[in-house]
């Protein structure tokens, strides 16, 4: 069996640096401190009143589900931006590219090699995160469920962070691009809705003032985040219905969000093949001749 180079060396480089240790520390630090203190909070006011709550456990998963997904939105950009911009800016992409190796090797390389270690973090907080199953309302189809939307989560800031450093010729640019891409897409569609929401200004009985909060719900289907406090609501058998365009995209959000998601996802990626492909006479101006 063949093993992508590109994926090879850097998942040697990636398991053996340091960074990923503390990544995977810190991770684990803030979500272990997170659960022991909400759980801590449980547990007194039980002492206290002598009633278990047990709907609070399934308010401390929400918590420490939210928690990575937003590490990851605000460290994840810093670790992926580089991904074809330091090849750029060492002077190793055009060395990459007269090899045997095409842009698609390298493309799927980075990809395969962020993807397989920001889900070695994902994956460690597993056992925090399974003392709280131990107190039931969490079946095994929401535990799947929770876990492809987390793999489809971060595809997608993988798949903007090639992007972004396929088209920088410096990191720091596309480290820019990425944050502002990530905080736009998971942070900025909730503020669009939540103006749209409760703006005094928006008349819903005219023409602006329907598009403008359609669109507001529309562009959610796009944010995984949505999806995940979705499938954590049906948990805790709460109705989230109302933030939707209608019953349909309620019922079938997870599914929509999913493809959406995979959709953009696989763009960015072949938009950044695209990008890095040696092409005609700029290639042969800068890189090698003979391709």
């Amino acid at each position: 069996m063949n093993i992508n180079p590109i994926y090879e060396r850097e998942h040697r480089v990636s398991t053996r640096s340091m960074k990923l240790s503390m990544a995977i520390l810190v991770f684990n630090f803030i979500v272990a401190a997170v659960t022991l203190i909400e759980m801590n909070d449980v547990v007194d006011f039980a002492r206290k009143t002598s009633f278990i709550d047990y709907t609070s456990f399934l308010q401390i998963f929400r918590i420490v589900i939210f928690v990575p997904a937003l590490l990851l939105i605000f460290v994840a950009p810093s670790f992926i931006a580089g991904a074809i911009s330091d090849e750029r800016q060492r002077g190793t992409l055009e060395i990459l590219l007269t090899t045997k190796m095409t842009a698609e090797n390298i493309v799927f390389g980075k990809f395969l090699s962020l993807f397989s270690s920001i889900m070695l973090i994902l994956i460690s907080q597993l056992p925090i995160m399974a003392i709280l199953f131990l107190y039931g309302g969490i079946t095994v189809p929401d535990i799947i469920k929770l876990v492809i939307n987390f793999a489809v989560f971060v595809v997608l800031i993988i798949s903007m962070g090639i992007f972004c450093s396929s088209i920088s010729k410096r990191t720091s640019v596309a480290t820019a691009l990425l944050y502002s891409g990530v905080l736009g897409l998971f942070i900025g569609t909730f503020m669009l809705y939540f103006l749209s929401a409760n703006s005094f200004v928006t008349d819903e009985s005219g023409f602006f003032g329907i598009v403008f909060i359609r669109f507001s719900k529309f562009v959610l289907l796009f944010n995984p985040l949505v999806s995940i406090d979705f499938l954590l609501s049906k948990i805790m058998g709460e109705d989230s219905s109302d933030i939707l365009v209608s019953l349909f995209w309620y019922n079938n959000w997870f599914y929509v969000n999913m493809f959406l998601d995979s959709i953009l996802s696989f763009v960015f990626l072949a938009l950044s093949v695209l990008k890095i492909k040696p092409h005609g006479k700029t290639w042969r101006k800068h890189g090698n001749s003979n391709l």
